[in-house]
């Protein structure tokens, strides 16, 4: 069981790299085209039709596949008010049951895009240089997402029942903590560099020098 999540893990880990890769690649092509947009309509005064609808393609594809890598990373908000409460082993069954209640919504939405898709693929995109279904940017993405957040879904379940039966440590869990400690290293480095740069500004000159801006008397 331990060998089947910790591959399990890395499986989901793989995909949410790719899911990060192609969030960087879908932002950086919304930066792009918008100053494309920018100079082609006030400098050269040709703006193109198209621009507005990719960036809105997009956006959408990106905030699906954030929403995938936020469960991954377990960004998503969550009010631990009640559980926090309870002893570990009821607090792994509680969240159990309530990744298993996400993950059950989130496979009942992927059916109904997948059925919504064969309507959508009847209309077309309306100024892409290439004429392009639009379920590609509709229920395509939202099916990719909740596909995405369901298989990371039922790895929690099984990970939080086995916290809770046998007290294995989460993956999930673990991979978070690291990626914190990791940015309070990080902070704590740039603050350190920022205090010693302070230090020198305002450290006295020794005799027989000069700063910058001032001559020898």
């Amino acid at each position: 069981m331990d060998m089947l999540l910790t591959r399990w893990w890395r499986l989901l880990e793989l995909i949410g790299r790719l899911e990060r890769v192609i969030c960087v690649v879908l932002l950086s092509t919304i930066v792009m085209s918008i100053t494309i947009q920018v100079i082609t309509r006030y400098l050269f005064g040709q703006p193109l039709v198209w621009v507005e609808e990719l960036a809105g393609y997009c956006f959408l594809w990106g905030v699906f596949l954030g929403a995938a890598v936020g469960m991954k990373e377990l960004r998503h908000i969550r009010i631990e008010t009640f559980v926090s409460r309870l002893s570990p082993r009821p607090q792994a069954m509680w969240r159990a049951l309530t990744w298993a209640i996400a993950t059950a919504c989130c496979v009942i939405i992927a059916v109904q895009a997948w059925d919504i898709m064969d309507v959508e693929s009847r209309s077309r995109t309306m100024s892409l240089p290439i004429d392009l279904p639009r379920h590609l940017f509709y229920s395509t993405p939202l099916f990719v997402c909740t596909v995405s957040i369901a298989l990371t879904g039922l790895y929690l379940v099984c990970a939080e029942l086995a916290l809770g039966l046998a007290g294995r440590p989460v993956d999930a869990q673990l991979a978070r903590l690291e990626r914190e400690r990791a940015a309070e290293e990080e902070d704590a480095q740039a603050d350190a560099i920022a205090e010693r740069i302070v230090a020198g500004a305002h450290a006295p000159s020794a005799p027989g020098t000069t700063r910058h801006g001032e001559g020898l008397l």
